[in-house]
């Protein structure tokens, strides 16, 4: 992937799923709280409901979910950590564009897409929904 796209123009950015809000749980959470590996597992459940929400089957959340808990990283964002100071990180990122947002995001199990158009008002949602949220074995 990475000798396939070198400047990260398409292809590569799908090895970004989960780090659009594991990125911003990272900087929220000073640094400290969390490791990377963490947030980016906590952002993958988020990439995956965000999935579900477009239309992706259940499945890909649940078995996301239930991987990631096998092999320890967690899938619920500490509920400690604001919603407000989490999205104003987000919207720092490369990859928001007045508005909406770019998500690599599960369509299946085994497939990406890139979704240049994800409001931020439905990224508030999974956030909050991050949480709440309830592992599934």
């Amino acid at each position: 992937v990475v000798s396939r796209d070198e400047k990260e123009n398409d292809l590569r950015m799908i090895l970004n799923l989960g780090h659009t809000i594991g990125h911003a749980l990272e900087a929220v959470a000073g640094y400290n709280e969390l490791l990377h590996g963490e947030a980016i597992s906590i952002g993958m459940v988020g990439s995956a409901r965000l999935a579900v929400k477009l239309g992706a089957p259940e499945q890909v959340l649940t078995v996301t979910k239930r991987v990631l808990t096998r092999v320890g990283l967690p899938v619920r964002l500490p509920e400690h950590l604001d919603t407000d100071r989490i999205m104003e990180a987000m919207s720092h990122d490369k990859k928001f564009l007045e508005g909406t947002m770019v998500f690599i995001v599960p369509t299946a199990i085994g497939h990406v897409e890139i979704n240049k158009s994800v409001s931020t008002a439905l990224v508030r949602e999974i956030v909050e929904q991050l949480k709440q949220e309830a592992v599934q074995a």
